[in-house]
């Protein structure tokens, strides 16, 4: 999302109050979940979105998702594999070869310039992995969790 609005666009996200603060700080339009998503979300566009991301844990958010944009292909999942296939959603599946590993200098520098960053919520020695994946599995986990090696 960082990276869209540095880019120009104007970038619509949902959640709940717990991220909303954080969201706008970067730059985001942000709207609630729930009643009435849809009908907020292209009113802050304007009409319907050009692209929709869903990448939130599997939700039933995808047809809602669908009604934000001219057509089903305009959304990408990470997670609703299932609704995707049903919906005429694109599916990220982590299969693609033509990964651009190109552009991860351009990322470096624009986060050691200020302009681009990764919420860390908690660092865990390797030795603690179980407790990092539990509360990854939780859902509470509140930004990225690091493993220490060495």
């Amino acid at each position: 999302m960082q990276l869209a609005v540095q880019r120009g666009a104007q970038v619509i996200a949902t959640a709940g109050e717990t991220y909303s603060g954080a969201l706008r700080a970067v730059g985001a339009d942000v709207t609630g979940y729930g009643d009435g998503m849809v009908e907020r979300v292209r009113a802050l566009a304007g009409g319907p979105v050009d692209l929709a991301l869903d990448a939130a844990p599997v939700s039933n958010a995808l047809p809602g998702l669908v009604r934000t944009v001219k057509a089903p292909e305009h959304v990408l999942t990470l997670s609703d594999f299932a609704a995707a296939d049903e919906l005429g959603v694109r599916a990220s599946v982590g299969t693609d070869t033509n990964l651009r590993h190109d552009v991860l200098g351009g990322y470096a520098q624009l986060a050691s310039e200020g302009r681009f960053s990764v919420p860390v919520a908690r660092t865990f020695p390797l030795e603690d992995w179980r407790t990092a994946a539990e509360l990854s599995q939780s859902g509470q986990a509140r930004g990225k969790l690091v493993l220490r090696i060495g």
